[in-house]
């Protein structure tokens, strides 16, 4: 098989392919097989019936016609692949010549194909990406959680304070009436967690055990009973006791009983080393994603709606397959987020341009520093997508030739070239900019993959 390329007008591409000789009779003696094997002709048995004998029962035409689709369907990714495109749409082939047995056969496929951009600017190539390692205030906060969760309730002789526990028990009214489940008796209720609308903890507040208070408020359109909202609620409270959350002593006794540790130092370092190793791995993952989201910005042009209605379709594939391993389906998540799906479809478009934006931003730069992607580099990737073994390296390198899906394992290569590039040519801060910096580095920015991916895109 041979093909050239003409460059067109925008992303066009003019692909000519010519198929030998050999190849058109084999195509031709495929069909006439799988034809006779559809047929049943009597005196003959099945897929045995002789080419003038089928060609009087469906006409050779139609064979031809046969042998013509499965050549382009088999030839075309082939030549896709051979050239290196990346058709974003269905190519346009016209009218096609008739095989004729013995001689090549030539298409021309008008293809519309990924653009090439430039990007704006590459200075002042800076993003904030907090901390990489954990400080003082965060050990301490971690502490305090540890505290909390081994905390105690004991009672308190005193008035009732914004964040005790209350023992108590109530009778509540909506407009004068009584309804279901409108008596509580001893509950023990926790002040300041919005498990009542705040006038109830307000009405508490300052009363000792043994008082009688009385909270009055307009149900608030929050409610769990939609019929009761905007009418008047009355609670009748009684207070039975007062108690008060005691945190244990932050000492070296507390982090012997919590962790096991000899002291509350030891007990620190291992929360530090923990929070630390975790911070990495998020760490890294943050300045990927903020170096992408940078370049992305730097895009000069307009993506194609078509690539981004692509993205689209994988993302929203994606959506639904992540709900379906999480075994929840699309009413259940709605009402779980609350969330419209239209507002679902909006989000997933949305960022489906950005990470279009970001990849061909990520291409541009890959082009603009004259990176390459070499023979080892294709050939690691293979060795990835095959699962690590080598003897299944070209069957893979095989299967994605035939689906003309090479080239998207070279710009998955390309890409990851270009974010280490970033990763080390970017300036990283830890602390925000200021607004005349942030400002200096966007000045230049019109707003506007792996093996797994590879996998995504070609479906």
């Amino acid at each position: 098989m041979e093909t050239t390329v003409e460059r067109l007008e925008g992303n066009l591409v003019r692909l000519s392919v010519t198929i030998p000789a050999a190849d058109v009779d084999t195509a031709i003696e495929k069909a006439y097989r799988d034809v006779a094997g559809k047929l049943r002709i009597p005196g003959f048995r099945k897929g045995k019936a002789p080419r003038p004998i089928i060609d009087s029962h469906v006409g050779p035409e139609a064979v031809l016609a046969e042998a013509q689709e499965a050549l382009v369907d088999e030839s075309y990714p082939l030549a896709v692949d051979d050239e290196g495109l990346r058709p974003t749409e269905s190519p346009d082939m016209g009218e096609l010549d008739a095989l004729v047995p013995g001689e090549a056969f030539t298409y021309v496929a008008e293809v519309p194909v990924r653009p090439e951009f430039k990007l704006s600017s590459l200075d002042d190539l800076r993003i904030v990406a907090g901390s990489k390692t954990t400080t003082d205030a965060e050990v301490d906060a971690q502490v305090e959680h540890t505290r909390e969760r081994f905390a105690t309730v004991e009672p308190v002789e005193r008035a009732i304070e914004a964040e005790d526990f209350v023992l108590l028990s109530f009778v509540g009214t909506v407009d004068g009436e009584a309804y279901d489940g409108n008596t509580v008796d001893k509950y023990l209720f926790e002040m300041g967690r919005g498990l009542m609308p705040a006038e109830f903890d307000a009405a508490l507040v300052g009363a000792s055990a043994g008082d009688e208070v009385t909270a009055e408020f307009e149900i608030p359109d929050t409610s769990s009973n939609e019929e009761f909202v905007g009418k008047k609620a009355r609670f009748d409270i009684t207070v039975h006791e007062v108690k008060a959350k005691v945190m244990p002593a932050l000492d070296d006794e507390f982090a012997t009983s919590v962790g096991g540790f000899d002291t509350l130092a030891e007990m620190r370092d291992d929360i530090r080393k923990k929070l630390d190793d975790s911070k990495a791995v998020g760490y890294n993952r943050r300045v990927e994603l903020l170096v992408r989201e940078l370049i992305g910005s730097r895009l000069d042009g307009e993506v194609p709606e078509e690539i981004v209605k692509q993205r689209t379709a994988s993302m929203t594939r994606d959506f639904f397959e992540s709900l379906e391993q999480r075994k929840m389906s699309l009413p259940d998540y709605l009402e779980a987020t609350g969330v419209e799906v239209t507002q679902i479809q909006a989000d997933i478009a949305e960022q489906a341009k950005l990470r279009v934006s970001e990849d061909l931003a990520l291409e541009a730069l890959f082009a603009a520093k004259g990176m390459e992607v070499t023979d080892a580099d294709m050939d690691e990737a293979f060795l990835e997508i095959a699962g690590g073994d080598v003897s299944a390296v070209a069957e893979a390198r095989a299967d994605l030739r035939r689906a003309g899906a090479t080239p998207i394992v070279k710009e998955s290569i390309a890409h990851q070239k270009a974010v280490e590039w970033l990763i080390a040519n970017v300036e990283i801060l830890e602390e925000e900019l200021s607004a005349p910096e942030e400002k200096k580095v966007k000045k230049a920015a019109p707003k506007r993959k792996s093996a797994k991916a590879v996998k995504a895109e070609e479906e």
